[in-house]
């Protein structure tokens, strides 16, 4: 085999090996969101899949869109949750930071699992 030939097969093994890991944690994602400009720390890490499929957590824990009271998201309504949470507080709406706060380590504390601290949700890179 010519030496640029198997240059070529290594590159595209490397390349497979690459992808492979970057879509291995394919169900990790961030909660990162274009209002948080002036970031003090990373965006969180969150596992969808852990949250949704393995601890089998209602979807309605924390996606909402509350009409006359009442949580009527459904999963055809994807949206971003700053679509609602601003920066700061809108009248009964709290701010972006908050309602994540409030979701996330509140259900932490009250279950007793998962992260609280900042460094365990914000981990610097």
């Amino acid at each position: 085999m010519k030496k640029s030939n198997l240059l070529i097969v290594i590159a595209g093994l490397i390349g497979l090996f690459v992808f492979g890991l970057a879509y291995a944690q394919d169900d990790i994602q961030s909660l990162e969101h274009d209002i948080f400009v002036n970031r003090e720390r990373p965006a969180a890490v969150f596992p969808h899949t852990l949250h949704a499929d393995d601890l089998e957590i209602d979807c309605l824990d924390c996606h909402h869109i509350y009409k006359d009271g009442e949580n009527v998201w459904d999963e055809s309504e994807i949206s971003d949750c700053t679509a609602c949470h601003s920066l700061e507080a809108d009248g009964k709406i709290m701010s972006a930071i908050k309602a994540f706060h409030v979701n996330c380590k509140g259900c932490h504390l009250e279950e007793n699992k998962g992260p609280v601290t900042c460094g365990e949700c914000h981990p610097k890179k």
